[in-house]
């Protein structure tokens, strides 16, 4: 172990002890986990930002955590971050044999595919028969809904579930749309959510056929709603009274001005 890691690690080890840190004594491997996530969205957001001085600094926040997460389950588990290191570099060995076997793979297509077939050899190890499994993979939980729903596409497009062309895609939004018009004159709330929720899977769907990972469009999405409206904010000397009390029209014209000042307009 390199002396920086060996030094984070001993940081931790000390924060763990009994006469460390109260906080970090008392988090769990749930807690700790948690807070991995956290970091991991933080990373995100800072690659998106294009500072990479912030990734950086992110990054370095996301490995303490991976560390401290690793501390937590050596205290119960014989590992170390060495195990955790050694079994990971395995894993990626064992998963390109295109690199570093005999295999080959021309593109990203053949690539995925002895990356599938492989962890259904590991599989079938374990005593598994993926071959009975569902297709669609098991995702945490935490994970963002438009990210499942672009796994579950994908993998039922792995066997042939999936329109010809995008303009199959165009049309189910427009029936989507057609039918969340119609469950909103009902009234019925019951009705409102599903069929939201079936126009947003199928503007996923678009978006996964144009190669657009949808949680990273509507990340970008937000970020450029957030500096709008605060520019917004800004011309109105950050005051929610002066805000709220300013007309529609000029409110429009607010926004529009910030998405001007984007273009490098005057």
């Amino acid at each position: 172990m390199s002396p920086p890691m060996k030094e984070l690690v001993q940081t931790i080890h000390t924060l763990r002890a009994p006469d460390g840190c109260p906080w970090d004594r008392k988090q769990s491997l749930v807690d700790a986990t948690r807070y991995l996530m956290e970091e991991a969205g933080e990373l995100l957001d800072a690659a998106l930002s294009g500072d990479l001085e912030h990734v950086r600094e992110e990054l370095a926040d996301l490995l303490f955590m991976l560390c401290f997460c690793t501390e937590i389950l050596s205290e119960s588990q014989p590992v170390t971050v060495e195990d955790v290191a050694r079994e990971g570099n395995a894993k990626l060995i064992r998963r390109h044999p295109h690199v570093f076997g005999d295999s080959e793979a021309r593109d990203t297509g053949e690539s995925q595919q002895r990356w599938n077939e492989i962890k259904a050899e590991e599989k079938r190890a374990r005593g598994l028969d993926p071959d009975r499994e569902s297709l669609l993979k098991d995702l945490p939980s935490s994970s963002a809904p438009l990210r499942q729903a672009h796994v579950y596409q994908d993998n039922a497009a792995e066997v042939g579930f999936d329109w010809p062309d995008n303009s199959g895609v165009w049309a189910k939004i427009d029936e989507e749309l057609a039918e969340l018009r119609a469950a909103e004159a009902s009234g019925s709330p019951e009705e409102m959510e599903s069929e939201v929720g079936d126009l947003l899977f199928a503007v996923v769907n678009l978006s996964r056929r144009l190669n657009i990972p949808p949680d990273i469009a509507l990340r970008r999405a937000n970020q450029r709603f957030k500096g709008r409206f605060q520019h917004i904010e800004a011309r109105y000397d950050n005051s929610r009274r002066r805000l709220s009390e300013a007309s529609l029209e000029d409110l429009e014209a607010a926004w529009q001005a910030a998405k001007a000042q984007e273009r490098g307009e005057p």
